[in-house]
């Protein structure tokens, strides 16, 4: 990275320059995805700050930053308007000059033409202004060059604003860092396990492995586990997951990264069963988790949204008395809500889910977080309950994420190729 590293793995500061970040009119996009890159190439991401478009201000972060650690990213201000001052406060915070890049002026000049304001062509030209020093980093898409730049204590590194645009760059920025060098974090995932649990039993597990590093993430119902190398190595940091993975057991659903419905869609391709769900109080959330994966089409039949008792009847089937009887969540509705979609697709497992998700419609016999699964395959239907905590969003996305775990385990428990 450039000097002499301190004891681990180098230590980066993420920066996300824009004024519509700081007062929330837009979301962070970048900054989650820069650390999981950072990570993924043995970089420990230590701070992620988000600042204005205030020239003053980055520059002296940028300064402070620079100083403190191996590698600076920084996000956005890289455009050609009045606000994007990230190159200019770069400039001051290192005391270096702009110079104007004159491929990148040539790459620009067609750029200018489709501008009618005569001040509107040299504010364009201002993306061809690079860094004493920097190395350029050429822009697959847009105009923006990002720009890589030595530092007293490593590097800084200016990336644009757009995804698509800093992908490529971020990319080919750390293969040039690290050449190699790097050894990629072990990310486990965990699903229907407490946060503290998991920690837990993770540390008992790592007790006998030095040099091991241990995160862990958390989200409604998923655990992410993530082992750094502090000093074990490739194989240590293996060994050190293999054996967090056999404590875990069951909750652990992958050691590659892998999201819980890629695990899902993995598994049934490689058990040739198909799928289909009805959805009540999740709304498509569990389709919209499986069809994110590429290849899903193979396995994934399709979803029946059954958001109103008449949807259920009409489409699904459930019997009008059924619901008289015990309402839209209960066992017996979500098991008639399985086996009218497994018939209506013929697909080889179907999935149900009804609950209340609040804030409104719970009870002292059914509360708010009240959730019904069931799965409808050849040898019969099973029911599983639920009774979730938090607001609406956390209900649902908890639901999801069991339900996607229901389909893992049900799917697992085939033996390759039955149907």
């Amino acid at each position: 990275m450039g000097r002499p590293q301190r004891e681990g793995r180098p230590r980066a500061a993420i920066v996300l320059v824009g004024t519509e970040l700081v007062t929330g009119l837009q979301s962070d996009t970048n900054g989650e995805e820069v650390a999981r890159t950072l990570m993924a190439a043995g970089v420990r991401p230590s701070v992620r700050e988000v600042l204005p478009d205030d020239l003053e201000v980055v520059a002296e972060r940028l300064a402070e930053l620079t100083a403190a650690f191996e590698l600076v990213i920084v996000t956005g201000g890289l455009g050609p308007t009045h606000d994007d001052v990230t190159r200019d406060a770069a400039a001051r915070a290192l005391g270096l000059p702009l110079e104007r890049d004159a491929a990148i002026a040539t790459h620009l000049k067609p750029v200018t033409k489709r501008h009618r304001h005569p001040a509107a062509a040299e504010q364009v030209m201002r993306q061809a202004d690079v860094l004493r020093g920097a190395r350029v980093l050429q822009p697959t898409t847009g105009t923006a060059p990002g720009q890589l730049v030595p530092t007293s204590g490593g590097h800084l590194l200016l990336l644009p604003g757009p995804p698509h645009e800093l992908r490529p760059m971020l990319t080919t920025a750390l293969d040039l860092l690290t050449a190699g060098e790097g050894v990629p974090p072990r990310i486990l995932g965990c699903v229907d396990i407490p946060e503290s649990d998991a920690q837990l039993v993770a540390e008992s597990a790592l007790a006998e492995h030095a040099g091991v590093g241990l995160t862990v993430l958390a989200r409604p119902s998923l655990i992410t586990i993530v082992l750094f190398d502090e000093g074990a190595g490739p194989d240590g940091l293996d060994r050190a997951a293999e054996d967090v993975v056999s404590a875990l057991g069951d909750a652990c659903y992958a050691d590659d990264d892998s999201t819980l419905a890629e695990t899902v869609i993995r598994s049934a391709t490689g058990r040739r069963l198909t799928i289909a769900l009805a959805e009540s109080c999740t709304g498509g959330m569990i389709a919209t988790e499986l069809t994110a994966v590429s290849g899903a089409s193979a396995v994934f039949v399709g979803s029946a949204v059954t958001y109103a008792d008449s949807a259920k009847v009409r489409v699904l089937g459930v019997a009008e008395e059924t619901l008289r009887a015990h309402d839209a969540v209960s066992s017996q509705t979500a098991s008639e809500m399985a086996h009218g979609v497994r018939t209506l697709t013929g697909a080889d497992i179907a999935l149900a889910v009804t609950g209340i998700a609040g804030p409104a419609g719970g009870d002292a016999r059914k509360p708010v977080g009240t959730v019904w699964f069931a799965l409808d395959a050849a040898e019969g239907i099973s029911v599983t309950h639920r009774l979730f905590t938090g607001n609406r969003e956390v209900v649902r996305r908890r639901a999801t994420a069991v339900a996607l775990s229901l389909l893992r385990h049900e799917i697992d428990s085939r033996a390759a190729g039955d149907r």
